[in-house]
């Protein structure tokens, strides 16, 4: 789904290697500039790409818009495309991986007592909330006419909320041990799950109808506040611990 952007996941990195004696100079390698100027390229390209499909959507829909006419007028050839997003859905939903991750490591690092439903609940609430600031609006409203307009993205849209909650899930049954087929876990990860459809497509709705900014960002801090608490109250007791 188009997700708000998503708290920071902290990186797995490598010991750092020890550093060079003072009065050497720690200067990057040919290699290490080559591989770094490479990989700039190629984000520059992959942004280049994804502004384009945007325009493209924009203008005249997802299902109207070929991968070959997004290529030309990003100015790259059509296996560029494909070499970034390997199916077009990708360019409107390339935000699900990270987002997934993020949520995922909300839940592992919350305080020590508190509910998965609070901490995930809690998350997703924060991410929504970011759709209401005036820079988000336009964007938010825009995502909503290209997405509503597409059968295909909708049902992708399904099939990523589907994702997320079996992520959840099962995040919840290794830290409560349940067994396999547990209806417990899915249970809970759906009702979080169900707080951000309810809570994006009231985004959508709000941007949509040209609300301001500020009664949005309200809106949704206020709904999205109601459901947390919801969610606290009936899933208070499960799955408390690490």
């Amino acid at each position: 789904a188009p997700m708000a952007s998503a708290p920071s996941v902290p990186a797995v990195t490598a010991p750092a290697p020890i550093a060079p004696p003072p009065t050497a100079p720690a200067a990057a390698t040919p290699a290490r500039k080559a591989v770094g100027a490479r990989e700039l390229r190629r984000q520059q390209t992959r942004e280049t790409i994804v502004d384009a499909a945007a325009e493209l959507f924009a203008e005249r829909g997802f299902d109207q818009v070929s991968v070959l006419e997004i290529a030309q007028r990003a100015g790259v050839v059509e296996k560029t495309v494909f070499n970034h997003f390997p199916v077009k859905e990708g360019l409107v939903f390339e935000s699900d991986p990270p987002m997934r991750a993020a949520l995922i490591e909300a839940v592992r690092r919350r305080p020590l007592g508190r509910s998965v439903a609070s901490a995930a609940g809690g998350f997703v609430v924060a991410a929504i909330g970011q759709l209401g600031s005036p820079a988000a609006i336009d964007a938010v409203a825009e995502m909503a006419r290209v997405v509503r307009g597409s059968r295909t993205l909708m049902v992708r849209e399904r099939e990523i909320l589907g994702t997320l909650t079996d992520a959840l899930a099962e995040q919840i049954r290794l830290e409560t041990r349940a067994p396999d087929g547990d209806l417990e876990p899915w249970l809970a990860a759906h009702a979080v799950l169900g707080l951000y459809a309810a809570l994006l497509e009231l985004a959508r709705d709000r941007a949509l109808a040209g609300t301001p900014g500020p009664v949005m960002a309200e809106e949704l801090q206020a709904a999205g506040r109601r459901g947390l608490a919801l969610l606290e109250r009936g899933l208070a007791g499960y799955a408390p611990a690490r």
